[in-house]
């Protein structure tokens, strides 16, 4: 009796120090950037960046190091909902087939572990055949727990030797689940991410490098036509009006030529 409780304690002291030195990883000495994000149109959440449409065009764009690995992070806004692109290039055999990017997410600009209260993960199965799942945490005492009810979107995809991450996350009031395991971004306020890299789908014992950067959320625009697009729409009226009178003038000389045909006819 004695020896099984012996090593039911080493087990349960073992187990805690592997959680807590796992969870250490993701505390990181000081934010690397802290982003502004800019406003831009809702990219799809694909895992794809599709040039020819100019997806995440507007985004804020930089290069950061998850401790030596570094990685490119694009950063873009709406009213509705915060969208992040993470993009780690290695030579195709150095990819994991089970690697996984996630977004912890702290309750305010707060950069202590205890205040991270939610997570996000891609997580591959088989990278090479683009098998991942988008997984939903709370963490309660450094341990990550399903969340009763999804929220957000995220999709992955090998390209090449880069694998694309992509994530969307509700703002404000435009989060409606109302339960107590969820990160809400409030509008004009900033938030400590922490964005973690890992081999195997196991969390946080799987995360191996990590950094945190601060984000802080726009107030929400009264219009959120971009400038761009607003150009385009005056453009694209300009066109359509020049064509109309074209095609009324066309019309009219079509009439005018037909009165003259009947005329001499007559």
């Amino acid at each position: 009796m004695r020896k099984t409780a012996f090593f039911a304690f080493i087990w349960i002291i073992l187990l805690n120090i592997t959680i807590v030195s796992s969870f250490c990883i993701i505390n990181s000495s000081g934010a690397a950037v802290e982003i502004d994000p800019e406003f831009g149109k809702a990219p799809i959440i694909d895992g794809t960046i599709d040039d020819s449409t100019g997806e995440w065009k507007e985004a804020y764009k930089d290069e950061i190091a998850l401790n030596d690995l570094p990685i490119d992070i694009w950063v873009m806004q709406t009213n509705r909902e915060l969208f992040i692109s993470i993009q780690l290039e290695l030579e195709t055999e150095y990819h994991n087939i089970t690697e996984f990017i996630g977004i912890l997410i702290s309750a305010n600009a707060s950069e202590s572990v205890e205040d991270f209260v939610d997570a996000r993960f891609i997580q591959f199965y088989n990278i090479s055949s683009n098998n991942f799942t988008y997984y939903d945490y709370y963490i309660n005492n450094s341990l990550f727990l399903n969340d009763a009810e999804e929220v957000g979107q995220g999709a992955g995809k090998l390209d090449g030797d880069v694998s694309i991450y992509e994530f969307s996350i509700p703002i404000g009031q435009y989060y409606t689940n109302g339960d107590n395991e969820t990160a809400i971004l409030d509008y004009e306020n900033s938030y400590a991410f922490n964005i973690t890299y890992g081999d195997k789908p196991l969390y946080p014992e799987g995360i191996l490098k990590s950094e945190i950067i601060i984000i802080n959320i726009n107030p929400p625009v009264k219009n959120e036509i971009i400038l761009t697009e607003l150009i385009f729409i005056i453009f694209s009226i300009i066109i359509f009006a020049i064509i109309g009178i074209l095609f009324g003038f066309y019309i009219y000389n079509i009439i005018k030529l037909k009165e003259k045909i009947e005329r001499l006819r007559s």
